[in-house]
């Protein structure tokens, strides 16, 4: 009887292990240099004065889950960087797009700002809109 005990267990037990692999490798993706801000959402940058605001998505034309493309497209976004009394807008896009005068990175009060993720993604399943930006202080 103990042998069918151990044997109802052990997969209860494994999977538990799983949970707790997968959360640490969400928190590790997700390191101290990282930000993810909701839409209509404002996110301070730690350890300074400067506030992001993703304001709105003003373009999204990249190419769709499951589909192949000539062209990957590219999505902008609109962000507001306050710091003290500073305020500035910046468009920023998935990726560079120099005709446009679009880039994924922008600095703003010392701080280099690159966006690496924008949700949600076409064709894909259904998620809050959120932009993610890795930061560095620069030098």
């Amino acid at each position: 009887m103990m042998n069918i005990k151990t044997l109802l267990f052990a997969p209860v037990l494994l999977l538990m292990s799983n949970c707790t692999t997968q959360s640490q490798t969400l928190n590790s993706e997700n390191g101290s240099n990282t930000i993810t801000i909701g839409i209509n959402k404002t996110a301070k940058i730690p350890n300074s004065k400067i506030n992001l605001h993703f304001k709105e998505i003003t373009e999204d034309s990249r190419c769709p889950v499951d589909v192949t493309c000539v062209w990957e497209g590219i999505a902008t976004v609109n962000i507001e960087g306050t710091s003290g009394s500073q305020k500035t807008n910046f468009q920023v896009g998935t990726r560079d797009f120099l005709p446009r005068n679009v880039s994924k990175s922008f600095s703003f009060s010392g701080y280099r700002f690159t966006l690496t993720d924008l949700k949600p993604y076409p064709g894909g399943k259904q998620e809050s809109e959120s932009v993610t930006f890795k930061y560095e202080k620069e030098e």
